[in-house]
């Protein structure tokens, strides 16, 4: 029937949309997945219940670093997992360290494999390596995990080392609360671990800033950490390379991410292989206001301390490799930088300030007819500026990444280049803020008399 529309036709578009800022608190997870891609998960237990609905185990590397990051108060809300289409095979080299153990000493750890918990005690007898690696084979052959499908293989006949390769890529074997008298080396080779980064990163862009990945190896920590400062990410990967803890060497992977200097990246040491130590101090910092949280000092829920000695913590710690031990009986992160020095909390902060200013500055020009080239023009993008490093300074009981008093300094439009006017281009636009820093350390000096 004929009616008003073909007479008077309107067609209205409605244009909502705000420029979207980046996600500065949603971490990208490369794991074994049942899907292709990505998906999108809640970091809570509805969405582990989500996980095991598409078909992850609960033993998964992907639904372990989920669960350490949930366990977090005040985390991340939400990660994204993305497949790996190619499996790491992990191959973890076990020595036993003989200058520690003498007979009589006790050799107790905990072996996970595909959801299997074995305990493993070993009474030294005769203290060589190779009686030490021949009594620990035969205990995880015999043990649940070890029948779960880990492969132990001595590397000769007089055995050097122990090397544990699981049944299946893609899913790890974990030892946990060792001492120093094991050594471990994670020594299995990449597994297209570039690629698929880049793959993830095509997919999601902005919408990912913090990076995890399954494995221990120093192979695809080194990938994952060069990626993550090209890609201006942050990325804690785990490892429990006994190398981290000595003095001299460095052929470790903490090593590694020194003598690279990342700003962006460190590696975790812990014992506790199945805790994901690096999951969950990154799931409890993303989730924090950029630049309000330093990462030395947190409390870890459901990540067991570390009891290391002096030396080898000292080692670790001039390695720039984060770790997590006990203080009068309170555990807590030590240190809170990147391989190269800088803490973590002035990139993230640094990072989020950037994009405000970016995502502030964009709205003025996508929200205006125009933005006129004169002094209104001019101060239409001084006041984004100064909005986004109110925004920095937090508050006085949340301090931000910035100090207040603050400056922001326009170009002067009286003699300006005519090039750049032409080209319609306003510069430079500067701005001086002094860092708030965090005090980590005190030296106190007093004097008792009578």
């Amino acid at each position: 029937m004929s009616g008003i529309n073909d007479i008077i036709a309107v067609d209205i578009d409605i244009q909502d949309s705000a420029p979207r800022a980046v996600a500065f608190d949603t971490p990208l997870l490369m794991a074994d997945a049942p899907y292709v891609g990505s998906r999108l998960y809640s970091v809570s237990p509805a969405g582990l219940n989500d996980m095991v609905t598409d078909g992850f185990l609960a033993s998964s590397r992907g639904y372990q670093m989920m669960s350490a990051m949930k366990k977090q108060s005040g985390g991340v809300g939400q990660a994204y997992i993305f497949n790996r289409t190619t499996q790491f095979t992990q191959a973890l080299e076990l020595i036993p360290d003989i200058t520690v153990t003498s007979v009589g000493y006790v050799i107790a750890f905990d072996i996970s494999y595909d959801g299997v918990t074995s305990s493993i005690s070993h009474t030294v007898v005769t203290n060589t390596v190779d009686a030490i690696i021949d009594a620990l084979e035969i205990l995880i052959d015999a043990s649940l995990a070890g029948i779960a499908g880990i492969t132990t293989t001595p590397d000769g006949g007089t055995a050097t080392k122990l090397t544990l390769i699981p049944g299946t890529a893609g899913k790890f074997v974990q030892l946990d609360g060792f001492g120093r008298e094991i050594m471990l080396t994670e020594a299995g080779a990449d597994g297209s671990l570039s690629a698929q980064l880049t793959a993830a990163k095509a997919e999601l862009g902005e919408a990912v800033y913090g990076l995890l990945i399954d494995s221990y190896a120093e192979t695809e920590i080194n990938i994952a950490a060069a990626f993550a400062e090209a890609n201006d990410m942050l990325f804690l990967g785990n490892s429990a390379d006994n190398g981290i803890l000595v003095v001299g060497t460095t052929t470790d992977i903490a090593s590694d991410l020194k003598g690279f200097g990342y700003h962006r990246s460190a590696v975790c040491f812990s014992r506790y292989m199945s805790d994901d130590f690096a999951a969950a101090l990154l799931g409890r910092q993303l989730g924090q206001v950029p630049g309000t949280s330093e990462w030395s000092g947190q409390q870890l829920t459901g990540v067991r301390a570390d009891t290391l000695r002096t030396a080898a913590h000292s080692s670790a710690r001039g390695k720039r490799a984060l770790t997590y031990t006990t203080d009068r009986n309170v555990a807590h992160t030590w240190d809170g930088f990147a391989a190269s020095g800088r803490f973590f909390d002035i990139t993230h902060g640094a990072d989020a300030l950037k994009a405000d200013i970016q995502t502030r500055a964009y709205q003025v020009w996508i929200n205006a007819e125009k933005v006129p080239f004169n002094a209104t023009g001019v101060a239409m993008y001084a006041s984004a500026i100064r909005a986004a490093l109110v925004q920095a300074e937090g508050t006085p009981a949340v301090p931000g990444l910035v100090e207040p008093g603050w400056d922001v300094i326009m170009p002067d439009l009286v003699g300006y280049s005519a090039v750049d006017k032409a080209a319609r281009r306003l510069r430079p636009i500067l701005f001086n803020a002094t860092l708030t820093g965090a005090i980590d350390s005190i030296d106190v000096a007093g004097t008792l008399t009578l």
